[in-house]
């Protein structure tokens, strides 16, 4: 076999709760197994090793990066980008792989919640869909949150969407390949919505699926061919027509020539037959216009067809524009009007005669040769073979040139130059010189493609949607009921779409109606496949071949076009316990997997495209496998106590025996006509000819934790690490046995080459290499291995079918060991995984390559050739998944620069609070001045702050996962004074944490030098005890228990801590006076401190309250602070505090409820309230609470300051006017607000 067929994993099968796969942009595969991601590369890659990457979580989502392997270069990173993909796990994390490495590099947490990412299966409809953006960026939706995560700096934005979840209930999420701002969410109601990233809305929403019909699968598609396009290139033309649009400039025309503008025999085939020849069967639009067809009127009398003509120049005229663009254009020179010999008027060339325009019919030909044709409309003139003008700008363009280039008079001389020059001059039809003027503003830029998505729903309906005009082009109708069923939607190419559905592949041809411009999807007859129950397929538009994942654990490389398939790839689950190769035929190798199946693997047919691997399924996960002596049948033990045989040559279970007990059989021996095995410390023993018959228990053995046959003697390892020999057929009361571990026997191996020779292994870091003598019915012992791990625990060993000096280990820590016996003492060669390792051999057909198995491996194979070249001792197969992985922070950018009311009530305060400051140092006349500066820096900061650009929310998030911006700590939109006050603001640091000791160094001495105080304790001098000991005061008395307090709260106090345990060990010790005294002076008083208070006094309560009050203020904590001043009944203290503060609405309330109604300060509070609203601005809120103290003119007077006053202020204003009986002198133009306030006064 060759080196190039062995690759080095064996790939998983598909989940199948989840089943999710893509298509890599190289061709490869990428599908989702159970907790593991497996990658299969193209057939034609250069790398063609399959990937098996373990990711311990549930897999919810999948999808490949655009850029996958891409050069990617920036101002931040200049490197290849790497084949990355992302998967979104249950925890509801976005994780970013690396497949050439096989970790997880990158990831975010940014749909976690505190309480719900514990155990997401206690929410399940919370779902987290996730899609690759165009740009490498990823889009992850969930029923709240958008969060756009840029993978190469590593930050996300994360914001509310904007999606509507009480309407529509997503399914499916798929970013547009071809733009980075639009994608597409399917509903579970039948909707689709087309969205803008960038602008955060959608577009258009389709509904076309009708309702209660689940979107399953969106799929995009670039047309390469318009609509228009197809339509006319399937109508039939003349190739000649359409060649004859491309004119270029030539010489003259002759009389018979086609290009001849005055000569219209050459349009009786265009237009039709002339109006003579022609019988007239009904009125044309030309008779309205006589014979006249064109710029100047023909020579000849001929009528022409002018509605036929116009038709039959748009097909002209669409025709010419898919023309070549590499036509060269055509230059009006000097020397071309000067040739043409135009002379004569030229703005007024309607009112020549009909002798002067037949002078000019010969003369002028040159001139008008560029006008490809014309017509009696003014819509438009194709001139030079470029897009269509208007007539008028054409005819100003030409006839402006011939007055530019026309000279009055020319002497001889000149046109005898002239003539030189035309002699000497190159044929005009070859030149290739480019025009003078510039119609770039007038050219029709090619159409810009359709973009089409289409989709498919729990009915199977497929529906097909123009992205960009939102219209609805083609659907089929489905009468299947599979509802829940796994589907997907894929285009081949612009014309077919290939649909999973019920388990089978079906082909759909999408066509082009001319007439309709709407397609239609029908049934594809050229595409064909056979295969059945198909779980998932994959297609990619760049390669003409499908990936099929099948039920039966295969997955296929389909060519559509011939329904063969060009690759077979069989699957192993993870968690290989057995393993075990066929004795007559080296190449077979039976594997016992944890998902109740036992696999065949034949290497003899392994191929660079086809590895196949035949399974057969079991009644529970197989622990143990054992051949038959003619290799014909093979027996196997599960993790439920059942032994089975099974048929090899036809891949079915022979016989099923009866359990013995439901315990996990993990050895098992055929020998001769009888089966031995454990289970449940049990030796037990069935006989294969008597397959109904009851096990026979062998109770002699005890302990039994494994054992083996050879010949007539029974070796058995225990459970306390002794190794017995006993016999078949007797029971003998004083078998020889030998203490060989302190833990149990977990295998016990004979060598086929020395077929004496065996190794024994157990639970711990020792292997022993024994040799039986049958005759004498003893052993020896001949090597002993010892790895170097103390903590090591093998699971089993395995010996080499060739070399009968090499012995494998296989580690419960992970890792798999190579020993030799020749050279014992020599440290053995290591292969480090990261999964316990359970079995394995040497490849039979190459024993430079091991094959193993464990627990999150289905079956690798690892080349040991260049380890042992270079004498290298270590080998690292695979990495550890989460060793690499950099969490992503949130970006800097924020969606929203406004301050909150609360944010602009607190500048405001701070503002008014600089001010009054200002006013009081006011009576100083120096002081005016700094007051002066201070308002002028606070509005100029503020201007400046206005004068700033306001960016769009979302584009300055994007703008901020750029590389190319570095990345800053401060955000341009935030003020850094609110900054500074949301500190200020934050929650008082009061709350006490909670520890599990409140004597510290009491418990240090217990966990940390438990051993050195035990050695001072025994030497049992008091005094040294005493000194050194502290755990010895509290087996003491009580004074030595209160030395011991002391010293741990001067601990405690050293080390500022904020626990419990001050309080509690101060409580202990009756000083809770005198604790709460220093808290009162240093103000670090607490809440816990209030509720302990009592415990002295009543009267030493109100103390602390008004102290912690006092303190609370001072740090700006108002509410808190009157709390405590309204329960010690200082109800005057706390409204005036609160008014103090600007706490108006709260002052009003305790006022109301504590104070008498006539009391004054209910009117200080009010009128206050109303300066403060004045000063805001807020007229409309202080014309309410004029109303409700019944001011109604104060209220009036402050609706009239509204500048502009809307018809709803004005209709306010009469009612109160109405209501307050103001009269008609407050009416508008007879008195001033302010002179009216006066006389009221």
């Amino acid at each position: 076999m060759k080196r190039a067929v062995i690759v080095n994993n064996v790939p998983a099968p598909i989940c199948v709760q989840a089943p999710l796969a893509v298509a890599t942009p190289d061709g490869g595969l990428l599908y989702s197994g159970f907790k593991c991601i497996n990658y299969i590369p193209a057939v034609d890659a250069k790398d063609r090793e399959v990937k098996t990457m373990s990711t311990r979580i549930t897999i919810g989502g999948l999808d490949v990066s655009p850029l996958w392997g891409k050069q990617h270069k920036s101002e931040m990173v200049s490197n290849a980008h790497g084949k990355q993909f992302a998967i979104v796990g249950e925890d509801w994390s976005v994780l970013v792989w690396d497949c050439d490495m096989g970790v997880v590099i990158k990831g975010h947490t940014a749909h976690q919640r505190q309480n719900e990412a514990h155990d997401a299966r206690l929410y399940p409809r919370l779902n987290v869909l996730m899609s690759y953006i165009c740009n490498g960026n990823i889009l992850s939706m969930d029923a709240g949150n958008l969060v756009v995560y840029c993978v190469a700096s590593n930050t996300y934005f994360r914001r509310p969407t904007f999606i509507s979840q009480r309407n529509h209930n997503l399914s499916v999420l798929s970013c547009s390949p071809y733009d980075e701002h639009i994608f597409a969410v399917g509903t579970t109601a039948g909707s689709i919505l087309i969205c803008n990233l960038n602008e955060m809305n959608v577009v258009h929403k389709l509904n076309g699926h009708g309702r209660n019909a689940s979107i399953c699968y969106l799929a995009w598609r670039e047309m390469s061919q318009q609509p228009e396009q197809q339509r006319e290139q399937n109508q039939e033309e003349p190739q000649a027509s359409h060649d004859q649009l491309r004119i270029v400039k030539s010489k003259a025309a002759e009389a018979d020539d086609i290009f001849d503008i005055y000569n219209y025999d050459h349009l009786e085939s265009e237009f039709g037959a002339p109006a003579s020849v022609r019988p007239r069967l009904t009125s044309k639009s030309s008779d309205d216009c006589g014979d006249f067809v064109g710029l100047e009127k023909p020579a000849n009398n001929a009528g022409l067809d002018f509605m036929e003509a116009c038709e039959s120049l748009k097909v002209e005229l669409a025709a010419h524009r898919q023309g070549p663009k590499d036509q060269p254009q055509v230059e009006v020179t000097l020397q071309d009007c000067q040739q043409a010999g135009t002379t004569g008027p030229r703005s007024d060339s309607s009112h020549n005669s009909e002798k002067d325009q037949q002078e000019l019919q010969s003369a002028s030909e040159g001139s008008l040769e560029v006008i490809q044709f014309s017509s009696s409309s003014d819509d438009a003139v194709i001139v030079d073979g470029e897009a269509s003008k208007p007539k008028r700008e054409v005819l100003h363009h030409i006839y402006h040139q011939a007055e530019v280039h026309d000279a009055p008079t020319e002497s001889p001389q000149q046109q005898q130059q002239q003539q030189l020059l035309q002699t000497n001059a190159q044929p005009l039809g070859k030149q290739t010189s480019v025009d003078t003027l510039s119609y770039g503003s007038t050219e029709i830029l090619p159409a810009r493609p359709d973009i089409f998505l289409a989709s498919i729903n729990d009915n199977d309906i497929i529906t097909i949607w123009n992205t960009q005009t939102g219209e609805h082009c083609a659907k089929t109708y489905s009468k299947s009921n599979t509802i829940a069923k796994t589907k997907q939607l894929y285009w081949l190419n612009d014309h077919t779409i290939v649909s999973m559905s019920r388990n089978r592949l079906h082909f759909w041809a999408v066509s082009c109606e001319a007439k309709s411009r709407r397609f239609k999807i029908t049934r594809d007859q050229l595409h064909k496949c056979a295969e059945q129950d198909i779980m998932t397929c994959v297609a990619s538009a760049a390669y003409p071949q499908i990936w099929l994942n099948t039920r039966n654990r295969r997955i296929l490389l389909l060519n559509p076009l011939n329904g063969q398939v060009s690759a077979v790839y069989g699957c192993l689950a993870y968690g290989v316990r057995a393993m075990s190769e066929c004795p007559n035929d080296m190449n077979k190798i039976f594997l016992g997997c944890s998902d109740k199946r036992i696999a065949m693997f034949d290497i003899s047919k392994l191929t660079d495209r086809c590895m196949p691997i035949e399974s057969v399924q079991v009644h529970s996960p197989v622990y143990s496998l054992s051949w038959s002596p003619d290799c014909l049948q093979l027996a196997y033990g599960t993790s439920d106590g059942i032994v089975g045989i099974l048929d090899v040559e036809r891949m079915r279970l022979k016989t099923t025996f009866r359990p013995v007990q439901k315990k996990e059989i993990y050895s098992l021996v055929w020998k001769e006509d009888y089966i031995y095995f454990i289970v449940n410390r049990m030796v037990a023993m069935y006989n294969v000819r008597q397959p109904n018959a009851e096990a026979t228990l062998m109770k002699h053995i005890e302990r039994p934790s494994f054992l083996n046959v050879c010949g007539p003697l029974l070796l058995v390892g225990t459970d306390n690490g002794l190794l017995r020999l006993h016999s078949r057929t007797s029971v003998d009361p004083q078998p020889p046995w030998t203490a060989l571990f302190s833990r149990y026997v977990t295998d016990i191996a004979f060598s086929p080459v020395a077929t004496n020779v065996f190794a024994v292994a157990g639970n711990d870091y020792m292997i022993y290499v024994l040799e039986l003598h049958l005759a004498t019915r003893t052993w020896t012992k001949l090597h002993k291995f010892t790895d170097c791990d103390s903590m090591a625990s093998i699971a089993s060993v395995k010996w080499s079918n060739q070399h009968a000096h090499l012995l494998l280990s296989f580690h419960i820590e992970g890792k798999v060991c190579m020993w030799s016996t020749k050279e014992p003492k020599q440290p053995p060669l290591i292969i480090r995984y990261e999964c316990p390792m359970w079995c394995g051999m040497f490849l039979p057909s190459d024993e430079l390559i091991i094959m193993c198995g464990g627990k999150t491996l289905s079956l690798e194979l690892v080349s040991i050739k260049e380890a042992l070249a270079s004498n290298d001792k270590q080998i690292r197969s695979k990495l550890s998944p989460i060793g690499k992985l950099q969490w992503a922070f949130k970006s800097n950018a924020q969606s929203n620069h406004t301050l909150t009311a609360g944010q602009r009530k607190r500048q405001g305060r701070e503002k008014r609070k600089v001010n009054q400051a200002a006013a009081a140092a006011a009576s100083a006349p120096q002081a005016v001045e700094p007051e002066v500066d201070a308002q002028q820096s606070v509005e100029q900061k503020q201007q400046e702050q206005q004068q700033q650009p306001a960016q769009p929310p979302i584009e300055s998030m994007m703008a901020a996962l750029s590389l190319q911006t570095k990345g800053t700590n401060t955000n341009a939109f935030e003020c850094k004074k609110c900054k500074q006050l949301e500190e200020a603001q934050t929650a008082p640091t009061t709350f006490l944490s909670h520890s599990r000791t409140c004597l510290c160094l009491a418990q240090k001495e217990l966990n940390k030098s438990a051993l050195e105080k035990l050695a001072v304790v025994l030497t049992e001098d008091a005094a040294k005890i005493d000194k050194s000991v502290l755990m010895s005061k509290l087996f003491s008395t009580k004074v030595m228990a209160k030395e011991l307090i002391a010293t741990e709260l001067n601990n405690l106090k050293q080390s500022n801590n904020k626990d419990i345990a001050p309080l509690n060990l101060a409580v202990t010790t009756f000083k809770l006076r005198e604790e709460l005294e220093q808290h009162i002076a240093n103000k670090t008083l607490n809440e816990w401190h209030l509720s302990l208070a009592p415990a002295v006094s009543y009267v030493f309560w109100q103390i602390c309250c008004k102290a912690y009050a006092q303190q609370m203020e001072e740090q700006g904590y108002i509410l808190h602070a009157a709390t405590y001043m309204l329960a010690m009944d200082m109800q005057t203290e706390a409204i005036q505090m609160l008014l103090r503060h600007e706490y108006f609405k709260e002052a009003l309330i305790n006022a109301r409820i504590h104070l008498a109604a006539t009391d004054p300060i209910i009117k200080t509070i009010i009128n206050k309230w109303l300066d403060q609203l004045e000063k805001t601005g807020n007229y409309a809120a202080a014309a309410l609470i004029c109303v409700l103290d019944n001011e109604m003119l104060r209220g009036y007077l402050f609706l009239r300051k509204f500048r502009n006053r809307t018809a709803e202020i004005a209709d306010l204003m009469e009612q109160i006017k109405r209501i307050g009986q103001l009269g008609p002198m407050f009416d508008e133009g007879k008195l001033e607000p302010d002179e009216g306030a006066e006389k009221a006064g």
